[in-house]
């Protein structure tokens, strides 16, 4: 009777029930189950893993944006320092220009001065011997 029932694809299990499939494609049937659970648990924990790696990334490179943005930042406040201190010595190079011109118009001032003094005072001497 047990191989009629094979010949019409059913099967007796361990505990004497009648089953469609037969035990050892049953037994594999159930391997499979499991090893697709493992694998579905592997392909989960490997996508947590990816995701956490992304967020990882994802927060170093707005790190490295914010460190790339303080060092442009810093980098215009040295030039704009640099071009300050060049126009301030050029304001301070006029300054020196204009007062050094100014003390060379009142050297020839005083020069002019002493001869007009020299001059007046031998006109007052002059003067005073023919008293």
């Amino acid at each position: 009777m047990a191989d009629e029932l094979e010949k019409a694809f059913l099967y007796y299990d361990d505990i004497n029930k009648i089953r469609v499939v037969d035990n050892t494609v049953l037994k594999e049937t159930e391997d499979l189950k499991n090893n697709c659970k493992e694998y579905e648990t592997k392909v989960e924990d490997f996508s947590k893993l990816i995701t956490s790696i992304l967020a990882t990334m994802s927060e170093l490179g707005e790190n490295v944006e914010k460190q790339k943005m303080a060092a442009i930042g810093a980098i215009n406040l040295l030039k704009s320092v640099t071009k300050e201190r060049e126009d301030e010595q050029a304001k301070l190079q006029a300054e020196i220009t204009y007062k050094t011109s100014e003390l060379e118009q009142l050297d020839n001032e005083y020069d002019a001065l002493q001869i007009l003094e020299a001059t007046q005072n031998e006109t007052i001497e002059y003067l005073t011997q023919l008293r």
